[in-house]
């Protein structure tokens, strides 16, 4: 294909998709700027109308499992702590204050258990469970109930861990 003499680095079809990246950005902006001059009420009719239309188009599995997921996320909306979230989806819990080696004490909540194993003892001495640990630690300005704030128990990585065998560790 003949280059184009004007910078001669890009082919023909190249300058077209620029010209039409350049279109698509101006009909962007020009949108924008219709939406943000539409009053209130006009913007809250079409929310309205786009809900009916996506509820009446969508499959009945699909409106069940969205108004499951409502249910439960209703429920962590109004827990209060991370064993209140991990019962939500049938663990326990336990809380754990440890004083560090320079005298910080530190906060951590450990789910050692799988489902319907709450009464036997794990990694603590002869005769109980020995389960690998793992510790599982937050990100700055966060806490440990960002690791069970989830809709399903399967994305959730501390109950697949615990299923899995582990002694599971966070900070609080």
């Amino acid at each position: 294909m003949a280059r184009v003499p004007f910078l001669g680095r890009l082919h023909i079809r190249e300058y077209l998709a620029l010209l039409v990246s350049f279109i698509l950005i101006g009909l962007e902006s020009l949108i924008s700027i219709i939406t943000l001059a539409l009053p209130t009420p006009i913007i809250k009719l079409c929310y309205r109308v786009t809900r009916r239309a996506f509820n009446y188009l969508s499959s009945p599995q699909g409106r069940r499992s969205r108004n499951k997921k409502k249910a439960i996320s209703s429920s962590i909306a109004t827990a209060s702590d991370f064993s209140e979230l991990c019962e939500l989806f049938g663990y326990y819990a336990e809380e754990h204050i440890v004083q560090t080696g320079d005298g910080y004490l530190l906060g951590l909540h450990r789910l050692g258990w799988r489902r319907g194993e709450e009464d036997r003892r794990v990694n603590s001495g002869p005769g109980s469970l020995r389960k690998k640990v793992v510790y599982l630690h937050h990100g700055l300005l966060m806490n440990s109930e960002v690791w069970v704030c989830v809709t399903e128990r399967e994305r959730c990585l501390p109950f697949l861990l615990v299923e899995r065998g582990y002694d599971v560790w966070t900070m609080c």
